[in-house]
């Protein structure tokens, strides 16, 4: 796994959004319910929905709460499970200055990982994948839309299984 910092994370948005604003409705948006649930189970439906790929990112945008690393967020449970989980990954720099978090191939399950804390921390995210120019936003407002790949139906059909997710139109 690399870290992207700032600089390279922010091109790669921009890239991203130029790609987005091609689409000008996503092919699927999903809601769910927040709050202290276990995402382990979506995330790695999402991670998987991939299947196989050559390079995987996950790019942090922004968070009601901030980047985890203020005053506030210090103390909050869920923050320092993924400060502990960055620093395990060899990562000290703030989220802010490094948000970009890129998967190799043999690396699912630290995508699943940095999907599932997107989700539990309310994050704005995008996740792309390549091959297929696979690209799904997760928005802190409790909202997932695929714009390309990702299984489509399939990831619907399994995040709505779950119980706590439900398609836009319903």
């Amino acid at each position: 796994m690399k870290f992207l910092a700032e600089d390279e994370a922010s091109l790669l948005e921009k890239k991203l959004r130029r790609e987005i604003a091609q689409y000008p409705n996503p092919k699927s948006v999903l809601y769910y319910e927040s709050g202290g649930r276990d995402y382990s189970a979506a995330a790695n439906a999402v991670a998987l929905s991939i299947g196989k790929f050559s390079e995987a990112t996950v790019l942090f945008l922004f968070c009601v709460s901030g980047d985890g690393w203020d005053e506030p967020s210090a103390t909050n449970e869920r923050w320092k499970r993924y400060r502990r989980w960055r620093a395990a990954n060899d990562e000290d720099r703030r989220l802010y200055d490094a948000p970009g978090h890129q998967f190799k191939p043999n690396e699912v399950e630290r995508l699943s990982k940095t999907i599932e804390f997107a989700l539990e921390l309310g994050w704005d995210a995008l996740v792309v994948a390549k091959p297929g120019r696979q690209l799904l936003f997760l928005s802190h407002d409790d909202r997932l839309e695929i714009y390309r790949g990702f299984s489509g139906g399939l990831l619907v059909r399994q995040l709505t299984g779950l119980g706590y997710w439900r398609r836009a139109d319903r």
